[in-house]
């Protein structure tokens, strides 16, 4: 092997790192290229960059040297090595080894370029052309031509050590990639991959090769035959604002059109990174007359905040700018969750409501302009949301604007929306552009930026020497930002590497906290300030674009980004920003260790620190009905602990219950199973027990409740006793016993109230409603404590308003106030529509049937019960569906149509066989009663008289005075249809005593007429 060594010592003064001209003992930079010299920028620590690695090798090296003397050969490869070198380094490369007859030569280090691709392969060019040069002199004195193969690969590699070094500068796969293109190029042929075609732009000429199968990597390398090199020009970014007449006409015509039509428009502004969204917007709002009626929120990467925080961000700009805002209507249900922590708290459909009124109302003064800016992270419940938002503000003027990456085109949003995609400036545009950035931009220039604004302004802020995650920035963008950064000074490349730690924004101190010992970094912000790498934001700093945070970040080493991590968890900013944001930093730290294989015990601490960071804010999101951030949250925090390690079991208990609330039941299902057979944490058990028996796995969820309340109660378990609870309260109306559900039913709203569980308090609120219904209390009573339960409950909560007005309206029903009734259902029907329920299509319209049923609509009860049927087998069936079957067949049968209500009846019986377990004593007696109708109708006098009569003994088992009422009733027409007077007069009286206790007064006309032997076609429920 051949060491570098053979050409001699450096100079004195040592050579420039970027054209390798011998430089004099006292510069501090290079005179031909202006690059500081290597001990300038002082030590340069391990990192990572995007650079292009070329090999070189002699092709019959071995055969060679058998016929050539040992002093000729070596005469000959020294020249060969030389022409190589001088053709690498004329280019700009710097040559890392010499490898038997092999060279291998890197672009990019000690410092970037953006051109670095370009180079390489104009210097694989120049080493072919250097090589013909040689074979003629070769070929004149000894008669031998020598052949090359050459390799050229692109790509992030880890760096350390300086140019003079001249060993171990770079390493990683792109390395051994760029050797084996080597390998599997012909003579005199240059192999380079896909990444450094990418990376060199356009005027490369080449023919495709492959794909190839390159030793040690398991996918195939497509890979490019080196034809030859074309002059072309770069690009490049924005900051003054130039051009863009047409995009601001049509937000114009937008916001003009929001204005008149007075109603809400959702316009998605599109494009890549550095076209200039956010500037087009913020322009636009400068010019526009309403610019004071906005407000503006920022998306963050995903697990980084609350699913709605920018939204909270936007509608509180929105709500400073209102004189005496604090009086607009939604706002008290909003401060609950939205604008205290970005979470949709009590509910999504709870928020997007309020979230109406308040825009509804701020626009009634003006119109509004909403932005959310970066919505290429936007969480889908943001996107939802604001979907659901504009389409409900019908009559308001509010126009809402989201930003983002050409992503959110495809993610969403999915309601009616404007499409306004940003495309590039045109040349005269960007020569303008250039021009007010303090440049005139050379064609070639021009060309590259192709129209970015962002690539024009980073281009031209780059010396003119120097030519995100990283993997989602264009690797054109990441040289170009990495070349900007490798120019900066020590203290300015300090602070961008803290910096870019800690997110897009951060603050002067916060670098000082992390970096104690180091100097004061106030200058070098403020010189960044001017390089526009970053931006003064009041007292803080933000990145001039997340790309170049992005970039900054890769370029760290894995153990500078794990000692960064952990230094930062620990500073009282991020800590103010709530566990989710520190078990980000902890969990980065403990991942990059593990992947440097840096185990112990201080890897072991930052791991169960994130997790227990991680747990702590997935159990938040999930009380404050965030499921989708919960299930992020939960899943790292999960992965993060060990079986039956401390916190495991509470962290995948909620876990499941949130992939269970986000409909994913299967692996919902595993995790709660787990939980639930885990002999660790009784409490934890019982909850995933009864999570699972209340969406119908493994057992019926009474047994399971009775079982899991004591657990619940020795712990002190508010939430866990109100759930149980009201699964026992559930069984006991089932089986039509409703004083004593009523009884459950109060304890289940207190422990709501007291563990803050709204879903709970609304499920509790519209249990004690149905019961009240159902139950033994007379209907001016139960119509009364409905009213007081709105008046105490409802108020901010339309959750409550939904599931309380139901029953009411069939109270009201059962009074024979109609008007009342129809008011109830429409206000139930109003607030489940602004709150989206799926349940809604299946619960509405059977209230719905049961109070057009009590007015004498039995057609119109009927349509409603198979909308009921077909959205209830939609959810799954149940006793939504068993419920409605049975209503239809006491409609058909009242209405003479026996074929219709036997099949009603059988599709019970199906549904019956199909849930398992047995029927309840309140199906059991409707069911008997309506079957004995149908045996009288068919002359069968023994088993109807035995149906009819159990269905009586059944329906007095419970405390249900409408059960026992129908069940006599259904006696005394079974009575009348065999010609059995007196059974008929003594069931119609004890049917009229029940309804008449009852207030029932649809019944008491009913017992009526069967007592006259006139039963009405009327349906009672």
């Amino acid at each position: 092997m051949l060491s570098s060594d053979v050409f001699g010592p450096d100079p004195a003064g040592g050579r420039c790192p970027g054209c390798h001209r011998p430089l004099p003992v006292e510069a501090r930079f290079c005179a031909a290229c202006g690059t500081p010299r290597a001990d300038a920028r002082g030590p340069e620590t391990a990192g990572r960059k995007i650079v292009t690695v070329l090999f070189c090798d002699l092709v019959g090296s071995t055969a060679l040297s058998g016929t050539l003397d040992p002093e000729a050969l070596r005469g000959v490869t020294l020249r060969y090595f030389d022409a190589m070198r001088a053709a690498i380094e004329e280019h700009g490369g710097t040559v890392e080894k010499f490898i038997g007859d092999a060279v291998m030569a890197v672009f990019g280090v000690p410092s970037v370029r953006e051109d670095d691709a370009r180079r390489a392969l104009a210097a694989a060019l120049g080493m072919l052309a250097a090589l013909r040069a040689l074979n003629e002199e070769l070929h004149a004195e000894l008669g031998l031509r020598l052949t090359v193969r050459i390799g050229v690969n692109t790509g992030r590699v880890v760096t350390g050590s300086d140019a003079s070094a001249r060993q171990a500068l770079v390493s990683g796969e792109v390395v051994n990639v760029a050797a084996r293109l080597e390998q599997n190029a012909g003579p005199g042929e240059v192999l380079i991959g896909p990444d450094t075609l990418r990376a060199a732009g356009e005027g490369v000429r080449e023919v495709e090769v492959g794909p190839l199968r390159l030793k040690g990597k398991e996918q195939e390398v497509t890979a490019h035959r080196l034809l030859g090199l074309e002059l072309r020009a770069p690009e490049r970014l924005d900051l003054p604002f130039v051009g863009r007449e047409a995009e601001l006409a049509l937000l114009d015509a937008e916001f003009e059109r929001t204005a008149t039509e007075r109603t809400a428009r959702l316009l998605v502004l599109g494009g890549e990174p550095g076209q200039g969204k956010t500037r087009l917007l913020r322009h636009w709002l400068e010019l526009s007359s309403n610019s004071g009626r906005f407000g503006a929120g920022r998306c963050r990467p995903p697990g980084e905040q609350a699913g709605l925080q920018p939204l909270a961000d936007a509608v509180t700009a929105l709500l400073a700018k209102a004189p005496g805002h604090r009086q607009l209507p939604g706002l008290e249900v909003l401060a609950q969750g939205l604008l205290a922590d970005g979470t949709p708290t009590p509910s999504p459909e709870d928020t997007g409501a309020a979230l109406v009124e308040l825009l509804g109302a701020l626009a009634g003064r003006a119109p509004l302009v909403l932005v959310i800016d970066d919505a290429h992270w936007a969480a889908a419940l943001l996107l939802d949301l604001l979907d659901r938002v504009v389409a409900a503000l019908a009559d308001a003027p509010v126009l809402v604007a989201v930003l983002g990456r050409p992503e959110l085109l495809d993610a969403g949003p999915a309601g009616p929306h404007r499409v306004l995609t940003l495309g590039a400036l045109s040349d005269r545009e960007a020569r303008q552009l250039a021009g007010a950035l303090g440049g005139a931009a050379p064609a070639h220039l021009l060309e590259r930026a192709g129209g970015n604004p962002l690539h024009l302004e980073q281009l031209l802020a780059a010396p003119a020497t120097k030519s995100g995650s990283g993997d989602g920035v264009p690797l054109t963008l990441q040289t170009l930002i990495g070349a900007r950064l490798d120019a900066l000074d020590p203290a300015e490349r300090r602070a961008v590497d803290l910096a870019c730690v800690l997110g897009r924004e951060f603050a002067a101190d916060e670098l000082a906290a992390l970096d104690s010992a180091g100097p004061d970094l106030s200058a070098a912000l403020r010189r960044l300030g001017r390089h526009r790498l970053v931006v003064a934001d009041g007292a803080s700093f933000r990145f001039a674009s997340g790309v170049v945070q992005e970039v900054a970040y890769e370029c760290l080493s894995k153990q500078g980004r794990a000692e960064r991590h952990e230094r930062a968890a620990a500073l009282r900013s991020v800590r103010a920003g709530g566990p989710a944001v520190v078990g980000g930093h902890l969990e980065r730290a403990h991942r990059y260790r593990a992947e440097l294989g840096l185990h112990g015990e201080r890897t072991d601490a930052l791991r169960r620190g994130a997790a227990t960071a991680l747990a702590e804010a997935g159990a938040r999101a999930a009380a404050r009905t965030d499921p989708g951030w919960a299930v992020e949250l939960l899943t790292r925090a999960t992965a993060l602990l060990h079986p039956g390690e401390d916190g495991r079991l509470p962290a995948a208990r909620r876990l499941g219950e949130a992939l269970l609330a986000l409909g994913r039941i299967e692996p919902g299902r595993v995790l709660l199973a787990e939980v639930g057979a885990s002999a660790d944490d009784p409490v934890e058990a019982a909850h995933a027990r009864l999570s699972l028996a209340a969406v119908g796995q493994q057992r019926a969820p009474a047994p399971v409740a009775r079982e899991t309340l004591p657990v619940f109660q020795r712990a002190g378990d508010q939430l866990g006793q109100a759930r149980a609870c009201l699964r026992l309260a559930q069984q006991e109306q089932i089986d039509g016993r409703h004083a004593a559900a009523t009884r459950l039913l109060a304890r289940a709203l207190r422990h709501a109230e007291r563990s803050d569980g709204e879903q709970e308090r609304a499920s509790a609120l519209g249990a004690i409603g149905v019961s009240l219904w159902r139950g033994p209390v007379p209907a001016a009573t139960a119509i009364k404590r409905c009213q007081d339960l709105l008046a105490a409950q409802g108020r901010g909560r339309r959750a409550v308003r939904v599931t309380l007005n139901c029953p009411l309206a069939v109270l009201l029903a059962l009074g024979d106030d109609r008007a009342g009734a129809a008011a109830c259902l429409a206000e139930a029907s109003h607030h489940a529509e602004r709150l989206g329920y799926a349940e809604a299509a299946a619960f509405l319209p059977l209230f719905g049937a049961t109070v057009a049923a009590l007015g004498g609509r039995p057609r119109e009860a009927l349509e409603l019960l198979a909308a009921t049927a077909a959205a209830a087998r939609e959810l799954g069936g149940g006793a939504l569906l068993s419920g409605a079957l049975l209503d239809m067949a006491r409609l058909h049968l009242d209405l003479d149509e026996r074929r219709a209500a036997r099949a009603a009846l059988a599709a019970l019986e199906e549904e019956r066989a199909r849930a398992g377990g047995r029927l309840s004593f309140a199906t059991l007696a409707e069911r008997d009663g309506l079957r004995a109708r149908l045996a009288a109708a068919g002359g069968d006098r023994v088993p109807a008289l035995r149906l009819a009569r159990g269905a009586v003994e059944v329906a007095g088992r419970t405390d249900s005075p409408i059960l026992q009422g129908l069940a006599a009733a259904d006696l005394a027409r079974t009575a009348a249809l065999l010609g059995l007077d007196q059974q008929r007069l003594l069931s119609a009286a004890a049917a009229g005593g029940r309804f008449a206790a009852k207030g029932h007064g649809p019944g008491v006309r009913l017992a009526e007429a069967l007592a006259g032997h006139h039963p009405r076609r009327e349906a009672v429920s």
